[in-house]
Parts: C-alpha cells; sequence; structure tokens
C-alpha cells in the first residue's frame, strides 16, 4: 500500500512539472478551462463505473475521506484534467485531419498503457467488468468532447463575447 501511495504522490509530481515544462506562461491562465471542465466529466463518468462494479481503486491517496464515492480522486480531479490541459494546449489546429486523430489516438494509448501496467503490478486500480479498450475509447472521447468544449470556450475568450453588464 505504501508502494502505491508512492506512485500517486509521483504522478502528481510529474504532472506538476509537465505543467511547468510543457504549458507556456501566457497561456497559463486559459489552461485552467480544460483542467476545470474535464474534472466535471470524469466525476461523474468516474462515479458511474465504480457504481456499476465495473471499476474499483483500493487504494487511494485519500482513502478515508473518499469511502463516500470510492472512485479515483487523483485520476479524476487531477492526472486526466492535467492530460487534458496538455492535449489542448498543444492540439494540432492547423494540422490535417489525419495528424489531429493521431495525435488524440496516441495521447488515449500512452494513458491506457500506464493504466494498464498500473492494474497488472499495483492495486491502484483493478478492472472488474471493465476492459483496456474501453479506457482507450473512453479517454479519446472524453478528450474530443472536452477540446470542443475548450475550442468553443476559447472562440468566446477571443470575441470578447457578450456584454451582460
Amino acid at each position: 500500500m505504501i508502494h502505491e501511495r508512492w506512485i500517486i504522490a509521483g504522478a502528481i509530481v510529474l504532472s506538476i512539472l509537465l505543467i511547468g515544462k510543457f504549458v507556456p506562461k501566457e497561456r497559463a491562465r486559459e489552461a485552467w478551462v480544460p483542467f476545470l471542465s474535464l474534472g466535471s466529466i470524469t466525476w461523474i463518468a468516474g462515479l458511474f463505473v465504480v457504481e456499476m462494479g465495473w471499476i474499483h481503486y483500493p487504494v487511494q491517496l485519500l482513502s478515508i475521506e473518499n469511502k463516500v464515492n470510492e472512485s479515483s480522486f487523483t485520476f479524476e480531479f487531477f492526472l486526466f484534467p492535467v492530460l487534458a490541459i496538455l492535449f489542448s494546449i498543444h492540439y494540432p489546429s492547423r494540422k490535417s485531419l489525419i495528424v489531429k486523430w493521431v495525435y488524440a489516438i496516441v495521447f488515449s494509448g500512452v494513458f491506457t498503457v500506464a493504466e494498464v501496467i498500473l492494474e497488472a503490478y499495483t492495486n491502484l486500480v483493478k478492472y472488474d467488468e471493465w476492459k483496456w479498450h474501453w479506457t482507450f475509447f473512453s479517454v479519446l472521447l472524453v478528450l474530443m468532447i472536452n477540446h470542443q468544449y475548450v475550442k468553443w470556450f476559447r472562440k468566446g475568450m477571443v470575441s470578447g463575447g457578450d456584454s451582460h453588464a
């Protein structure tokens, strides 16, 4: 159990370092949009898959505090939203559709491989009825939906949005 908590702590530190390295300072404020919007999506989705008994998280960073819903607080509210920041900030908007899909598939694939390794060798995540390809497709879908929201939000920021003061 201590081993798993070190993995969680290491993942959090690595995520913070990735944000520091790959999010330009002039876009730091913009990075909050994918972070917060993805947390809203994953909260509902995470609760659903746990309550359905498809997946569970035996070891968690805040295990006592998280007994109410038993989803992975670290994953749903930090690691996946950080991934969404990196995905949206560096999305190849001006590239071809093929490049965009490869970009999204690589992001989803790396995330899925990491989860499969954690599922096989730790107690951080355990699949009950869940399959690795569900992770792959759900991460891909959620990243793309979230990115569409981020694009819509940015459009309002650039145009100034409606003034209702």
